[in-house]
C-alpha cells in the first residue's frame, strides 16, 4: 500500500525533482517506510512506500527490461498466479513484489494486463519504448486516481494533495462539482471539487502520449444467470469464494487484524480468517457508549470472545467534534454524507498502534440488496401499474415519516429508472439546486452520471440495474473513498475480501431472487453465512455503523455553523442563497425538520474549501475524546 505521483510531459522535456519530491512528500501518510522515484525525458514517478509485502525488495518504481516502469497502489491478490504463468514464458523475477508481476505483465500483454489483475490498485505505468502513460484504477475503485490533464502535461496522484502540491496547477472551484456534491453528498467520479482535476473511474484506464489522453473503460457488466445455478448451489459457490478471497487477502509479510462490528459481513468474514490461518486474530471496534442507543460494543464484543481474538475497543466522547471534524475533513479532501467517517478516521488510528493491515465487511450491501430502498425498488412496479405513477408518488411520500422513507417513496413515482435512481439518492431536490440555492454557472446532471452506469445494463431488471449502478458509484465514490482516505491518512491498508473481483462477478451474475425475497435482502450471503456465524447474529437487526451526528448538528455544532456556513464570507455563501442556508439551520435547530443530510454535506463542502483552496491544516491537531 503506498502513495503514487508523477507527471508526464508530453514534449519529452524534463521533470523537476524538486516538484516530484513535493508531490510524493505530500503522501507521506500513505507510506511513511520508504520513497522512490524515477525521471527520464518526459517523465517523472514520485512514490511513498509502506512495506506490507517483501518488506525488503519491494521499493518502487520498478522496471522491466529498462522499458518498462511500474507505479503502483494497493495489493494484487493473484499476482503469484500471473507470476508462474509469466515465469513459463521465460520471465525472470529479481523480487516478490506483486508490482513486478504488473511490469513484466505489461511487456508480454500491454494494457490488457489490468484485465487479468484480482486485487485493489492505481497503477502508473510508463512504456519508454512507445513514450506512453498508462494509468489504471482497479475494478471496483478501491484505491484512488486522481489526474490534470493540462494539454502538454498530464499529472496524477493517489490524493487532489498531490496534483495542487505543483503550483502551476490553478486551485478553482468547479460548480459541476458543486451541484453534484449537493445531489449525491459525495462528488461522483470523473468530477473533482478542483476545476480541472478528475477522477478516474473504477475499471478504467488513461493512456497518455505525444497525442493527448484516451480515457476507456476496461471491465465490462457481467451477464446476468450466466451460473444457471438453484439457490443452494449458488450459496454453495458464494461461500467458497468468499473463502478464497478471504484466504487471497491474508496475504502479507505483517500481522492483519479485522475491524468488527455487531452484523453479520464483520463475523462472517472473522469466522473465515479463523479458518484460513492458525495465528491469533485482532480485532478492532469502536462505540459512543451505552447513552447512545447504536452502539454496537457489546454485541462485537461477545463475537470477539467466541473466538478468542485479542480484541480492541475504542469508545469515542468528543469534548470538540469540530476539531475531528475539521481533521477528518482534511484527510478526506473532499466533502461525503457518511456520518461514520469521523469514527472510522479514530479507531484506523488506534489500528494503527497494532497492525498496518486490516480486513473488513465492506461491500455486502450493495451486491445483496441490503438496504431498504432496494426492497422499494424490487416491488415498486406492479405497484405503480396499481395506482398509477403519479398517485403512488405523492401519497406514499406524503405518509413517510422521516426523510430517508420519504425520499424512497417518492422516488417511485417515476417510471424511469434513471431519474428514479436520481432521486432515491438526492440531497437536495434539483429544483433546489436551481433556485432556492441558486448553484451558478453549472447545468451538470445528476441524471448524466448515472446513466453513464446505467446504460450498459438497461436491459436488466430495475433492481439489477440500481444494484449495478451503487456498486459503482456510491460504493466506490464515498464508502470505499472515506475507507481508503482514512485508513491511509493512519499508514493502515484497509482490505474489503467481500468485494474481492470473483466474488463480485458471481453475484452480479445471480438473478434478483437469489438476492432479495420478500422483506428479506442480502438472502444468499445471509444463507452462506448461516453455515458459520451465530444464528443470532444473523437474525440481528441491522444498525450500520451510525454516529450521534444529529444530536451534535442541534447542539454543540450550532456555533460550528454560525462560523462558518453562515460566515458572510463563507466558501458557502459565495455559491449558495444566504436565506436558504439561513432556513435549513433555523429548522433543524428548532426540531422542525431533520436537515442532518443537508448541513452535513454543506459543512464538509465548506471544510474542504477552506483546506483546498485556503490552505487551512487542522491534521496536526490531536484527536479528542477517545478512551480504550
Amino acid at each position: 500500500m503506498c502513495g503514487i505521483s508523477g507527471v508526464h510531459r508530453r514534449d519529452g522535456g524534463r521533470v523537476e525533482p524538486a516538484l516530484l519530491r513535493r508531490m510524493a512528500d505530500s503522501l507521506v501518510h500513505r507510506g511513511p517506510d520508504d520513497s522512490g522515484y524515477h525521471s527520464g525525458p518526459g517523465i517523472g514517478f514520485g512514490f511513498r512506500r509502506l512495506s506490507i509485502v517483501d518488506l525488503g525488495g519491494g521499493n518502487q518504481p520498478l522496471s522491466s527490461h529498462d522499458s518498462v516502469f511500474v507505479l503502483g497502489n494497493g495489493e494484487i491478490y493473484n499476482h503469484q498466479t500471473l507470476r508462474r504463468e509469466l515465469e513459463s514464458e521465460g520471465y525472470r523475477f529479481k523480487t516478490n513484489s506483486d508490482m513486478e508481476v504488473v511490469a513484466h505483465g505489461y511487456h508480454r500483454w500491454g494494457e490488457r494486463i489490468v484485465e487479468r489483475l484480482n486485487g485493489m490498485f492505481a497503477l502508473a505505468i510508463w512504456d519508454a519504448t512507445d513514450e506512453r502513460l498508462v494509468l489504471a484504477r482497479d475494478h471496483l475503485g478501491i484505491k484512488p486516481l486522481y489526474y490534470n490533464d493540462a494539454g502538454k502535461v498530464l499529472r496524477f496522484g493517489s490524493e487532489l494533495r498531490a496534483i495542487i502540491a505543483d503550483p502551476d496547477v490553478e486551485r478553482r472551484v468547479d460548480p459541476d462539482a458543486v451541484r453534484l456534491l449537493l445531489h449525491f453528498g459525495y462528488v461522483p467520479a470523473p468530477h473533482t471539487l478542483v476545476a480541472g482535476v478528475n477522477k478516474l473511474r473504477p475499471g478504467h484506464l488513461l493512456a497518455s502520449d505525444r497525442e493527448g489522453i484516451r480515457v476507456s473503460r476496461y471491465w465490462h457488466p457481467v451477464a446476468q444467470n450466466r451460473a444457471r445455478l438453484d439457490f443452494g448451489q449458488a450459496v454453495d459457490n458464494y461461500a467458497d469464494l468468499v473463502g478464497q478471497a478471504v484466504s487471497r487477502q491474508l496475504l502479507g509479510d505483517v500481522p492483519i487484524g479485522l475491524l468488527l462490528s455487531g452484523g453479520v459481513d464483520s463475523s462472517y468474514v472473522l469466522d473465515e480468517m479463523a479458518t484460513a490461518s492458525d495465528d491469533q486474530i485482532r480485532t478492532f471496534s469502536v462505540g459512543f457508549g451505552s447513552s447512545f442507543e447504536y452502539d454496537e460494543l457489546a454485541v462485537a464484543r461477545q463475537t470477539a470472545e467466541a473466538y478468542g481474538t485479542q480484541h480492541h475497543e475504542l469508545q469515542l466522547e468528543f469534548d470538540s467534534f469540530e476539531n475531528i471534524y475539521q481533521q477528518t475533513m482534511w484527510h478526506l479532501e473532499e466533502p461525503v454524507l457518511s456520518q461514520s467517517t469521523f469514527a472510522f478516521h479514530l479507531l484506523t488510528a488506534e489500528v494503527r498502534k497494532h497492525v498496518k493491515v486490516v480486513l473488513t465487511g465492506q461491500g455486502a450491501d450493495e451486491l445483496w440488496a441490503g438496504y431498504d430502498r432496494y426492497m422499494a425498488e424490487r416491488y415498486a412496479a406492479p405497484v405503480r401499474w396499481l395506482l398509477g405513477s403519479s398517485a403512488f408518488g405523492s401519497a406514499a411520500g406524503a405518509t413517510s415519516r422521516t426523510q430517508r422513507l420519504a425520499r424512497a417513496a417518492q422516488s417511485l413515482g417515476h417510471s424511469d429508472p434513471v431519474t428514479r435512481f436520481a432521486a432515491i439518492h438526492q440531497v437536495f431536490a434539483p429544483e433546489d439546486l436551481g433556485s432556492a440555492l441558486g448553484v451558478d454557472g453549472s447545468d451538470a446532471r445528476a441524471e448524466d452520471v448515472i446513466e453513464y452506469w446505467q446504460e450498459p445494463v438497461s436491459d436488466l431488471g430495475d433492481l439489477d440495474q440500481l444494484l449495478h449502478i451503487d456498486v459503482r458509484m456510491s460504493l466506490a465514490d464515498d464508502l470505499l473513498f472515506y475507507g481508503d482516505k482514512l485508513s491511509m491518512a493512519n499508514s493502515v491498508e484497509a482490505r474489503v475480501p467481500l468485494l474481492d473481483l470473483e466474488v463480485v462477478e458471481f453475484v452480479e451474475s445471480l438473478p434478483a431472487e437469489f438476492k432479495l425475497r420478500g422483506r428479506t435482502g442480502k438472502l444468499g450471503h445471509k444463507a452462506a453465512a448461516a453455515k458459520r456465524v451465530h444464528p443470532d447474529v444473523i437474525k440481528r437487526r441491522k444498525l450500520g455503523f451510525a454516529t450521534p451526528v444529529d444530536r451534535w448538528f442541534a447542539t454543540e455544532l450550532v456555533p460550528a455553523l454560525e462560523r462558518t456556513v453562515l460566515a458572510p464570507d463563507s466558501w458557502c455563501e459565495r455559491h449558495l442563497d444566504p436565506g436558504v442556508l439561513k432556513g435549513l439551520v433555523d429548522d433543524h435547530v428548532s426540531g422542525r425538520r431533520n436537515n442532518r443530510r443537508q448541513l452535513t454535506t454543506l459543512l464538509s463542502f465548506e471544510y474542504a474549501c477552506q483546506q483546498l483552496f485556503d490552505g487551512a491544516n487542522p491534521a496536526t491537531a490531536q484527536p479528542v475524546g477517545v478512551s480504550t
